[in-house]
């Protein structure tokens, strides 16, 4: 095991591990380890981003809402990332809601501390910014892949994304969240599912998913999940 992933495997959040011990420590007291249950909104639309979450086994979903109260998941935020960017984009409020979408625990901090380290212009500014142009080339890739790819390549490309945030192969996903992922309606979701299930990658039991065949899994995936993945390695590798 590297430095890095020690690291990343004593911290829990693979971007504060990427922080020298400087700036991790001056983090640190304010952090505050929480457990988050499904459906737990952590941004409200047009309200001030007052906590950022450093997700540790949760998966945040970032949902924006329709003027006819539809909703549509935009994007995901697990371990690998944070989840009240806009606070530290000197944003104040955004138009989007984020909630918990897989149960499961999280370091929270008031976004004004990661301001003022953010100001401070070391380290984590450097990172926060290459965090962005990455979250900006996760969300060009995903558009490119709704219109392009199979739904079933599309699912194994979420399946994998959410095991790599939350860090399990146990996933509790409901259909709600993958056909708005996905762009389908739910019954495109379970015929997918059923699919892949066949082929002996998943096991899949009333939105609870067991990934059983990572690397085949992987395989029966569109190019989109390399892409991703790489480019996350490259900032927090």
């Amino acid at each position: 095991m590297s430095t890095q992933e020690a690291a990343q495997e004593r911290i829990g959040n693979r971007l504060l591990a990427k922080l020298p011990p400087e700036e991790l420590e001056f983090l640190r007291p304010h952090l505050e380890r929480v457990s988050l249950a499904h459906g737990d909104i952590l941004i409200s639309p047009h309200e001030p981003v007052r906590y950022l979450y450093f997700p540790l086994t949760a998966l945040g979903s970032l949902v924006t809402i329709m003027e006819d109260g539809s909703t549509v998941e935009s994007g995901t935020a697990g371990r690998e990332g944070l989840i009240g960017v806009p606070a530290l984009l000197d944003a104040g409020e955004t138009t989007m809601q984020t909630l918990a979408q897989i149960p499961g625990e999280a370091l929270r901090i008031k976004a004004s501390v990661c301001k003022s380290l953010l100001d401070q212009g070391g380290a984590f500014h450097k990172l926060f910014h290459r965090y962005i142009h990455t979250l900006f080339i996760v969300a060009s890739q995903s558009a490119a892949c709704n219109r392009l790819h199979r739904v079933e390549a599309r699912l194994c490309r979420w399946l994998l994304m959410s095991s790599d945030g939350v860090g399990s192969h146990e996933l509790d996903l409901t259909q709600e969240f993958l056909s708005a992922m996905l762009g389908v309606r739910r019954a495109g979701v379970t015929e997918a599912a059923l699919k892949i299930q066949a082929a002996g990658l998943i096991h899949y039991l009333r939105g609870h998913i067991t990934i059983l065949n990572r690397e085949g899994l992987e395989a029966a995936a569109c190019e989109c999940y390399r892409v991703v993945r790489d480019e996350y390695d490259r900032l927090l590798g």
